[in-house]
């Protein structure tokens, strides 16, 4: 009876973290544009936090770059240019060209320039995706 037990414990293993909201990040639409350019798509219920998770996932995850990056806005929110019909945001890691904009506590997508180590944007991942599970 013992073993029948640990056997559906560690059959159920596997299922355990389907309700974590763990890899939520991993679907949000993120383009290359340019070597240092990329493009991150709107999705459904998307506010500043989700731009900037997808900014932080794609230079750690996907370009395998330190959470020391700077990552910038370059285009604000606007129309997607490689999704008809959606808005999007292009982020950047060459900064030149762009106005220097003061950060402060101010969570954006709306502004060129405003910048955030991929460090600080990752930790929006964590806020984004919490909040309905809370």
């Amino acid at each position: 009876m013992r073993m029948a037990g640990l056997g559906l414990v560690l059959a159920l293993v596997p299922f355990a973290g389907i309700a974590n909201t763990d890899g939520e990040e991993d679907r949000i639409v993120i383009t290359p544009i340019s070597d240092s350019d990329f493009e991150v798509v709107q999705g459904t219920n998307f506010g500043a936090a989700e731009y900037w998770c997808g900014a932080a996932t794609y230079i750690e995850r996907r370009l395998g770059q330190p959470e020391t990056t700077r990552i910038y806005v370059k285009t604000p929110l606007e129309p997607s240019v490689t999704v008809p019909g959606r808005k999007s945001v292009i982020f950047t890691t060459a900064p030149k060209g762009l106005a220097q904009v003061r950060n402060g506590l101010t969570l954006s997508v709306h502004q060129a320039g405003v910048m955030r180590k991929s460090a600080v944007a990752r930790r929006y991942c964590r806020d984004a995706f919490t909040r309905s599970t809370k």
